[in-house]
């Protein structure tokens, strides 16, 4: 074992030349003039450094300076601090012991003595090093691992748990937000835990590595609620530049005899299902989960080399124009080609690299791919439409993101429209204010953006209304299980026309049959993505698509009737065209529910300027409401004359059905005024 090292702070070149005599034979000295000075070299070789020989009186920073600044860092707890007096001030002592100096010595030096007591702070400092970690002061793995067993014997018969715990994406926030943003959010959680330990008489807690923590504790839910709730409140309150989580492991203790290494490690797997799960940050430990646990860490170890040898592959999954039944890009989906087991799909290890961070390197790697397959189709003079991947919600929170696309699309030279991105709806929900400058950033760099898996989670109104999307994906999964009720259906077919009012195209995946194809395109959604349509496929099958040697699997056009999605396109600007119209004009959908008003231009709207389009009948002048007449056009299959009259002005209605599904007709109204157009 090499010398320890000792730091000695003092301005007199005499008195460290004394020292230097006095210590070089024992121990390695380093030197500095003040305590600025000790600080720098505290810095960069803390580890190093196994005591502090401290004068009081130095120019630019003193020792008491120095002292109050020492005592900021934790880390530096267990680096013993031996002050060197000339006098016996005892406020002066007093001071420095709060500041947490350990020992004294008089000047002028006496050799034996300063060594006598440096050995004795040494030896303290490193048993203190052993039972204390030394950035947040807890206990030690194996420290705690002790006071454990000693509670568990003095508790007999109580029912007690072991909880360990780790905090999300922790190694995103040392590589974004450098180390002492790490330490910070460390220091934070031990402080919820001393506070938390007030309230139990039975208590025992510790940082075991890392970001890992652990604690036992009386076991009742509520006990256990109350911790995670208590360690929560204090992460969402460390910064507002990301969104902490930690996933909670706890093994109810059945065998008190049980090896403390085994209760942790139960714990531990426990936790590990929970990890980066968006719905659940506390699992219970039940036996089943080994099996799971071996599976996950194979797939771990396996990624590092399956990257490198890009067992990775690109499968495309087309998104199909739902007005002409033709392929409108791609989806970019990630295949596993595992030499072992042949060819994984998504499920079988994407929620593995999702709880433990992986998923980050997985996602740069996808991206990658596709931007060097789109600068292949370009290379080739081809006009490719857009490929979209995949955003994993935990890149969400690396802050160089913005520049890894940037990156990307310079250094394939591929316009930013071809890459589109696809950020789930979790991702939204949980942290919008950053979400929301992020793509507000993207966009500036030219990308369009959508969510993802709408309808899957917990979806807020506020996020269509203020995140600004260039895409809306829906989820299929609206009209499952609807056993005779048509609930879903509703659901559905308003999410799509509140997009179309937002001006947000909407594109619903997960289409599975010719039935839910129709009903899509009857509703006036513009583009669709399913099994019904093409699963994924090779990149050379999705090129033989894309350049028309494969035939669409779906084309329709409804015979008879305007498509009424052409009228309220978002993507081709007709709505422009419908407002150009000099003609009062509107749209209504009539049903058996009544009558809804699908839109107007503005021509129409200033007529009625919120009065209901009530009519009277040319032929016997009665007072009609539009819901009878709709009602008898349908009937009749032909209509009498109506007019509408306000302030002395008459107009002609004429109706025209423009579009039918199921039960409800949509009608197309003109208002013509009589004495203009006669």
């Amino acid at each position: 074992m090499g010398k320890s090292t000792i730091l000695i702070v003092d301005d007199e070149e005499m008195i460290k030349m004394t020292l230097r005599g006095v210590l070089t034979k024992e121990y390695e000295v380093l030197e500095a003039e003040n305590g600025k000075e000790a600080l720098q070299i505290l810095y960069r070789d803390s580890s190093r450094i196994s005591a502090i020989v401290l004068d009081i009186v130095m120019p630019v920073m003193d020792g008491m300076a120095f002292l109050e600044e020492f005592r900021k860092y934790p880390e530096y707890n267990s680096i013993p601090v031996i002050v060197a007096t000339s006098n016996n001030d005892e406020e002066l002592e007093k001071k420095c012991l709060e500041f947490g100096v350990w020992d004294f010595v008089m000047k002028p030096y006496n050799p034996l003595l300063l060594q006598f007591r440096l050995r004795n702070a040494i030896e303290k400092s490193r048993l203190l090093m052993s039972e204390r970690d030394p950035v947040t002061d807890l206990y030690t793995k194996l420290k705690f691992f002790q006071k454990v067993r000693e509670k568990l014997e003095s508790v007999q018969g109580k029912k007690m748990a072991f909880v360990r715990f780790d905090i999300d994406r922790f190694k995103m926030i040392n590589n974004f937000y450098g180390p002492n943003e790490g330490n910070r959010v460390l220091k934070c959680v031990a402080s919820e835990l001393r506070k938390v330990a007030v309230v139990f008489d039975d208590f025992v807690y510790g940082r075991i590595e890392n970001d890992v923590f652990a604690c036992c504790i009386p076991f009742e839910k509520e006990n256990i609620d109350l911790l995670v709730k208590a360690i929560q409140i204090r992460l969402k309150k460390i910064n507002n530049d990301y969104n902490i989580k930690a996933s909670y492991g706890v093994y109810v203790i059945d065998n008190q005899n049980l090896d403390i290494s085994e209760m942790y490690e139960r714990a531990y797997i426990a936790a590990k299902s929970c990890k980066g799960n968006f719905a659940e940050s506390v699992v219970y430990y039940n036996d089943s989960m080994i099996e799971n646990m071996k599976y996950e860490q194979y797939m771990i170890n396996q990624v590092n080399r399956a990257i490198t040898e890009e067992q990775f592959v690109v499968y495309l999954q087309p998104k199909v124009d739902l007005r002409t039944g033709m392929a409108f890009g791609a989806e970019a989906l990630v295949r596993w080609n595992h030499p072992q087991k042949g060819l994984l799909l998504p499920g079988d290890f994407i929620p593995v690299y999702e709880r433990n961070g992986i998923i980050v390197r997985l996602d740069q790697y996808m991206w990658d791919k596709v931007c060097q397959l789109l600068r292949k189709w370009l290379n080739e003079g081809k006009m490719p439409k857009p490929v979209s991947v995949n955003v994993s919600r935990v890149n969400i929170y690396n802050p160089h993101l913005i520049e890894d696309f940037k990156n990307l699309i310079v250094k394939y030279q591929i316009p930013p429209e071809l890459l589109n991105l696809e950020l789930t709806e979790s991702a939204f929900v949980e942290d919008q204010d950053l979400v929301m400058e992020t793509m507000k950033k993207l966009h500036a760099l030219g990308f369009r953006i959508m969510m993802d898996d709408f309808g899957s989670g917990y979806s807020s109104l506020n996020i269509l209304k203020d995140m600004e999307l260039d895409y809306l994906k829906i989820d299929m999964k609206f009209l499952q299980n609807q056993e005779g009720n048509d609930r879903g259906e509703k659901v559905l077919t308003s999410v799509i026309r509140m997009a179309k009012w937002l001006q947000i195209p909407s594109i619903v995946e997960g289409v599975e049959t010719k039935e839910q194809a129709e009903l899509l395109r009857d509703i006036g959604c513009e583009y669709a993505q399913g099994y019904y349509f093409a699963k994924p496929m090779t990149v050379e099958a999705y090129e033989e698509l894309a350049e028309g040697k494969l035939l669409p699997v779906y084309h329709q056009q409804l015979k008879n009737y305007i498509d009424i999605d052409d009228i309220w396109d978002t993507v081709n600007g007709l709505t422009k065209i419908f407002e150009k119209i000099l003609l009062p004009v509107a749209l209504y959908e009539y049903s058996t529910q009544g009558v809804l008003s699908l839109g107007s231009n503005a021509v129409y709207t200033g007529l009625l300027d919120d009065r209901d389009l009530k009519l009277a009948c040319q032929s016997t002048g009665k007072e009609c409401k539009l819901e009878d007449v709709l009602s008898d056009i349908i009937k009749r299959n032909r209509s009498k004359k109506y007019v509408y009259r306000q302030d002395g002005a008459e107009y002609r209605f004429i109706p025209q059905i423009i579009g039918k599904y199921k039960e409800k007709v949509i009608f197309m109204i003109l208002l013509v005024n009589v004495e203009e157009y006669s």
